[in-house]
């Protein structure tokens, strides 16, 4: 089976599991059992991240283990202590990639993308239910986005280059970019659900910034302790602004996930690209001006005085 057929069974299989998992998800959480939900949602995302490290072991480890243990072995003379040094020496050899702290690091940070995305997923499709159209609105683009972050996360894979090329990191960017917006959006969302203090909401929205950066950081091979600080900084800017939207946002979730998505955006935007050397006048205007545009649109489809008279105190 060649490379290309096996990445399209592979997003087939991945896109079955994404969408008809969330599927059964709306099923059941409007059936009122958030016990069986969670659990179920817990199921389905081992699955899915045991299906992604199944695809980085496979790319990355060192082929013919067994070969080079026989090979290493073949002085022994008795055969019991022999098959057991073989197969001792093999697996050792086998799992070696696993064990190198560069890999490692770099397993856990392919993680991230779709951790957000499937478990904002979750959270969204648990807060609205009862909303079957807006439920399938959610399931439709997180099931697109899960199976095209798969798509490229196999074609990193299969390159084997610590630094992503621009093809994969572009496609990664656009699912980032719905990623944030949703991550935003359940964060409030599951916030005011419970009613938690606009503490939590702040230092959620700090850790989510934080962790999007570093990601793409580490992606970029641009991993260091000044853009480290950076990061830190891009984080606390954003969650100064959670502060504000969680104080005085209406009831709409999604459209302050859209606004603060582009605020985002304009931070990491304009930090990409003077990490890249290419940060201009025009560049940083052309990026604030869309940032500006989205707020706008934004703003005029939010009604703030909506509140929820039986609701939190905000």
């Amino acid at each position: 089976m060649i490379l290309r057929t096996q990445k399209f069974v592979s997003a087939f299989l991945i896109a079955l599991v994404a969408f008809g998992g969330f599927e059964a998800l709306v099923y059941i959480v409007n059936l009122n059992e958030p016990i069986v939900f969670l659990k179920t949602a817990f199921v389905i995302y081992v699955y899915l991240a045991l299906k992604i490290s199944l695809l980085y072991d496979l790319h990355f480890k060192n082929p013919g283990a067994l070969k080079r243990a026989t090979a290493k072995h073949e002085s022994v003379s008795h055969w019991f202590l022999k098959s057991m040094a073989i197969l001792l020496s093999a697996f050792s050899d086998r799992i070696s990639h696993l064990l190198k702290k560069h890999h490692w690091l770099q397993f856990q940070n392919y993680l991230i993308l779709p951790g957000m995305l499937f478990w904002s997923t979750i959270i969204l499709l648990y807060v609205d239910f009862g909303n079957s159209r807006l439920q399938q609105v959610i399931v439709l683009l997180s099931g697109a986005a899960m199976v095209v972050n798969y798509w490229y996360l196999k074609e990193a894979f299969l390159r084997k280059t610590e630094k992503v090329d621009r093809d994969i990191f572009a496609g990664l960017a656009a699912v980032k970019i719905y990623v944030s917006a949703i991550t935003f959006a359940a964060a409030l969302a599951i916030m005011r659900r419970f009613c938690l203090d606009s503490s939590f909401f702040v230092a959620a929205i700090f850790s989510i910034t934080f962790l999007l950066v570093y990601q793409a950081l580490f992606q970029h091979k641009l991993l260091n302790i000044k853009n480290t600080f950076s990061a830190l900084l891009i984080g606390a800017t954003e969650a100064i602004a959670a502060y504000f939207v969680y104080r005085y946002w209406a009831l709409n979730v999604y459209t302050a996930g859209v606004a603060m998505a582009a605020l985002y955006n304009l931070m990491w935007g304009t930090f990409h690209y003077h990490l890249d050397k290419a940060l201009t006048k025009r560049v940083f205007f052309e990026t604030l001006l869309i940032c500006a545009l989205i707020a706008m649109m934004v703003f005029s489809v939010t009604n703030f005085k909506a509140r929820l008279l039986d609701g939190c105190i905000f």
